[in-house]
């Protein structure tokens, strides 16, 4: 099998953390061939054929832990798996690359879904579930979110929605006289969307972290905030730890989990505090490097094995 995979500049990647060098190493293992490079990469041969810049690409075990050829235009509707683990943001360039990757024929697997990634806003996709998620609102307007916190008693989180790894994240407390300048800042004096939520104090044990692989969770992180910190991103310095599924987790899963897999979501981070849905990550999520090395497992071997089963069935060998 043949794997490209769209990624952020290699040299970048955290060979520790970084969830794609695990697919990535786990496709060699397999003995598949990986390529590897950039969504600026990405164009349309003569408007019509999906192409992109790509350099076939060893993993090794010690450092450097790559090595890449020369870089080639080549044709995506070549390979047989086209990996999109371009790190947020999703601004108008990563849209952009998701239209030309809806263009991919269709014998050639694209993961995640190029159509999900566009339509799955991590926060207010979550807001579908309205029932699993705590009070929320949607807004830019600085007087209904100020209006909002009063009716939570003082006291919420506010987000944008295409911010990520815990950028833009305010924790607005009862007495703080700078609410108002941070709801400015926030929304851009009403220009950008903000999601208000209750604030959950199960925070401070940790914001949990479950793969779900095929609408299935087959495994959970604890990222736990420093003692200084409303955010429990690891990219801003969230510590992991072992977690357990409870049974409202499996609910949760239970009913976001078939919606995900229909859309043509493989792999997805869904993000739940306390009892609570908080998002659900399906552009880049991370997670699985921490669960092996807590757990003593290897995760992307069952992320592979659903999307060798997905090709299987997308050429007509299963149901």
């Amino acid at each position: 099998m043949r794997h490209a995979f769209l990624v952020d500049p290699l040299p970048g990647l955290d060979v520790e953390k970084d969830t794609t060098i695990a697919f990535m190493r786990e496709a060699r293992r397999r003995g598949h061939e990986v390529f590897t490079g950039g969504i600026d990469g990405l164009g349309l041969a003569q408007g019509a054929s999906p192409v992109a810049w790509l350099a076939a690409t060893q993993l090794r075990d010690g450092d450097p832990w790559y090595e890449t050829g020369e870089s080639r235009l080549l044709a995506l509707e070549g390979f047989d798996v086209v990996w999109m683990r371009k790190d947020p943001p999703v601004d108008l360039n990563y849209l952009y690359a998701t239209l030309i990757l809806s263009r991919v024929p269709r014998r050639t697997l694209v993961v995640n879904d190029p159509a999900a990634l566009r339509d799955v806003n991590e926060k207010l996709f979550a807001l579908r579930f309205s029932e699993l998620c705590p009070e929320s609102l949607v807004s830019r307007s600085i007087e209904e979110l100020l209006e909002f916190r009063e009716k939570l008693g003082g006291e919420m989180i506010v987000k944008p929605l295409f911010g990520w790894g815990g950028e833009g994240v305010f924790h607005l407390t009862p007495g703080d006289r700078n609410v108002r300048t941070i709801l400015e800042m926030a929304t851009r004096h009403g220009a950008e969307y903000q999601l208000a939520q209750r604030y959950i104090p199960e925070v401070r044990k940790g914001d949990k972290r479950i793969i779900v692989v095929e609408g299935e969770p087959i495994g959970a992180v604890l990222r736990v905030p420093q003692q200084w910190e409303t955010r429990a991103n690891f990219h801003v310095g969230g510590t992991p730890e072992r977690a357990a599924l409870t049974p409202r987790d499996r609910e949760i899963c239970a009913a976001v989990g078939p919606e995900l897999a229909r859309i043509g979501v493989v792999f997805a981070g869904v993000d739940v505090i306390g009892d609570w849905l908080t998002e659900i990550n399906v552009t880049s999520p991370t997670g699985i490097r921490e669960i092996n090395r807590i757990e003593g497992v290897r995760l992307e071997i069952r992320v592979l094995d659903a999307v060798e089963e997905r090709l299987e069935k997308l050429h007509g060998g299963g149901e």
